[in-house]
């Protein structure tokens, strides 16, 4: 049996829910898997079997008591109480090796594999760029047995920061739930814009991602003149969540624009798709983001994706063929792509080669044979 370890399974964030999509293609490989999460706020329904599946919380493997906060006191009363019964009855199951998704899983993950002593594999969904020591978390991804990459540039990134990282790695890039796909692509656009208040007179571009520094959402908010001069009707949708000092930075400067009425805040939603689906265009701000999820979705549900030429993005988007490139973080080159995308009269060949790209490179079929053989690899070790 495999123990599969998330901090959340649910559709908060991208890597939450590419852990998902990782659980049921192990499924879908017939492999047997005992799912560990960390943190509540869970939504085990999306994963295959739901709800006859194997599941547990972890341990929480805080042995004394370093920091006097709510959250510390209960992490300890936790692991005091429920830490040996965890433990044991992962035991029970017999584990081979673990899989664990993102960095955030590590801590736990670490200390599993020694009492399990057995063989552990970590999915990397971070870019050396979220870290001020890169050598200190390159050296936390090394204490796995074996570590996949969701990205070959941000792999590549990470062999330079801890060149034997290259001898234990793999590439294996994400896929989407396809069937969420197909439930939105078959209603009527113009309905399911009318239902989020899009005008159809308006140029809707959606932003997706809390609002934070690495998201780099000021590059719209500071340059909203510049966006109004290219195209009065352009209307920006920003997607997440926005009550944060980034956040709110970020609307005090808005508050200051004449353009202010340019963007609106929907704050986090659950149908997400809906927002990319009756968007004119998705917008990716970010100034590092491994492989981000939005542009996966952007592509299968055939809608044009501008964004900044960072890690995997180019993994993704062939600029002018699959969408558009701008060199990150620089408003001129953010307008010429924007100006590009306007004055396309045939943008259907770009979205229906960014579906076939889609379908011909990470399909939910490709990404089960590739955990598939992943599996193999890791019961050889």
């Amino acid at each position: 049996m495999i123990l599969f370890i998330n901090k959340r399974y649910n559709n908060k964030n991208g890597a939450a829910r590419s852990g998902i999509d990782v659980a049921n293609s192990l499924i879908k490989s017939n492999s047997s898997l005992l799912l560990l999460y960390i943190d509540f706020g869970n939504n085990f329904k999306e994963i295959l079997g739901f709800p006859n599946l194997n599941l547990i919380k972890s341990p929480r493997f805080r042995k004394t008591l370093t920091k006097f906060n709510i959250s510390s006191i209960m992490n300890y009363i936790e692991s005091k109480i429920f830490d040996s019964y965890r433990i044991n009855r992962i035991k029970s199951h017999d584990i081979q090796f673990i899989i664990a998704n993102s960095l955030s899983a590590e801590y736990y993950a670490k200390r599993l594999a020694k009492n399990l002593n057995c063989i552990s594999c970590l999915i990397v969904r971070e870019s050396t760029e979220f870290y001020s020591n890169s050598k200190k978390a390159a050296n936390r991804i090394n204490n796995f047995n074996y570590v996949v990459f969701v990205s070959s540039n941000v792999m590549q990134k990470w062999f330079d920061v801890l060149p034997e990282l290259r001898e234990k790695s793999i590439y294996i890039p994400n896929t989407i739930e396809e069937s969420s796909i197909s439930n939105v692509i078959t209603k009527s656009k113009d309905s399911i814009k009318e239902k989020l208040n899009f005008k159809s007179t308006e140029f809707n571009i959606v932003v997706i991602g809390r609002l934070m520094k690495r998201k780099n959402q000021e590059l719209v908010i500071k340059n909203l003149s510049k966006f109004n001069a290219l195209n009065k009707n352009i209307h920006f949708h920003f997607i997440g969540k926005h009550f944060n000092s980034y956040g709110i930075e970020a609307k005090r400067i808005l508050a200051k624009s004449s353009h202010k009425n340019m963007i609106s805040f929907h704050g986090f939603k659950n149908n997400i798709l809906d927002y990319i689906y009756s968007a004119d265009c998705l917008l990716l701000t970010a100034t590092a983001e491994a492989s981000p999820r939005v542009i996966y979705e952007s592509m299968a549900l055939k809608t044009p994706v501008v964004a900044s030429d960072i890690d995997g993005v180019p993994e993704l988007i062939i600029d002018n063929e699959t969408g558009f490139l701008y060199k990150s973080d620089c408003i001129d080159s953010l307008i010429l792509k924007i100006k590009q995308l306007l004055g396309k009269t045939d943008i259907d060949i770009i979205t229906d080669n960014a579906y076939k790209y889609y379908y011909d490179n990470f399909s939910n079929q490709i990404h089960m044979e590739n955990y598939k053989q992943l599996i193999k690899l890791l019961k050889t070790l």
